[in-house]
Order: structure tokens, then sequence, then C-alpha cells
């Protein structure tokens, strides 16, 4: 069966309420964030899974996000190949003034601005994750990333998974199930928080 890497997006935080870029840059979770994450976790517990290990990006919206689903019981390792994408200059700017119409997925939009290329941050993605999963005793994985950079890896990865998403950024704290052989992902099951009670 392989192993399995449990990719998650990080809760809501309050730059997403603002509709601000927040690639590099950081902004805290905002209640509702906290919430989706502890819907997550009652997602794990309900089945039963637990994690070997935990990883997180360097954004403190992902580290806390690990912390909130694991109950802060699993040592977990931040690493810079699950940063977000760069925006480079567009960074802390209003998504509607400097990112209209349809721009995802990016290519190499935000390259002019000093951001980074889709083709980049996949294979950044790709070889982080393959590194984490090859390790000694890496089973059953947490690893909490971010909306864009995840939707671009995902993506990639269609061609090998049983299971088709649009391509789109996913809900806060979505959880991409994905099997690990070989240096090939599947992507065989996704959850989105219902937060609409919250």
């Amino acid at each position: 069966m392989g192993k399995t890497l449990y990719l998650t997006r990080h809760g809501q935080t309050i730059f997403n309420t603002r509709g601000i870029v927040q690639g590099w840059c950081d902004s805290p979770l905002t209640e509702l964030g906290r919430a989706q994450a502890r819907l997550a976790r009652a997602w794990f517990e309900d089945r039963g899974i637990g994690f070997d290990h935990a990883y997180s990006s360097p954004a403190e919206r992902a580290a806390d996000t690990v912390e909130i689903i694991t109950r802060g019981q699993v040592p977990f390792e931040r690493t810079r190949g699950l940063k977000e994408f760069n925006y480079g200059c567009i960074e802390g700017n209003s998504y509607q003034l400097v990112l209209p119409g349809t721009y995802n997925p990016y290519g190499d939009f935000l390259v002019p601005f000093g951001g980074s290329s889709e083709d980049e941050v996949i294979r950044r993605m790709h070889d982080t994750l393959c590194e984490i999963m090859e390790r000694p005793d890496h089973e059953s994985v947490l690893a909490v990333s971010h909306g864009a950079c995840t939707r671009a890896f995902i993506s990639s990865c269609d061609a090998t998974s049983t299971l088709h998403v649009p391509n789109r950024v996913s809900k806060n704290c979505t959880i991409n199930v994905l099997r690990y052989k070989n240096g090939v992902f599947n992507l065989v099951e996704r959850f989105e928080p219902d937060d609409s009670q919250l």
C-alpha cells in the first residue's frame, strides 16, 4: 500500500479574511482558523489516524495548525521546502488590486514581480516531500503547508492519482491523503472541513 502523507492546508488567517496576499509573509490564525484545525484533528481522531512524524512550513500559521491538530503531542520540524509561493513585491497587497481575474494556475505570472514560478514551487514541494517520505519510520506523516503551493503540487500528481480534484486552491485545513511509493504520490482522498456551523 505504501506510505501515507496527509498534506494539509493551514487554518484561516487574518490576511485570508482581508483578502491580502500572504505568501512568505505571515499573519496569525483567526478563531475560525483554530476551529478549522480542531475539525481536522477530529477527522484524524475519528479514524484512529496517528502520525509517526509531523512537518510544517516555517510560517507560524502552519506551525500553529500542526500544534492544534496534534494537540502538541507530536514533535514537528519546520522545513523551508513547504513554504508558500513567493509573491515578490505583490505580498501584503490586496488580491483584488494586484491579482485580478483568472491567475490560477500561476505559471510564470509572479516571476516579473520577484516571485516564484509554478514549476519551481512544484519541484521544491516534490523534492521536499519525497525526501521526507524516504526517511526511516515515516509511514504516516502530517505536513502542513499552504493553499497555492499545495494546489500546484496536487495538480502535478494528477496523472498518478486515483482521485482528481478541481484545479483550485482548497479551503483552509483541507486534508489531502496521498499514498507514496518510489517517488510517486497518489491522491486517494480529500477532506474539506465543514465550518459552516462555526
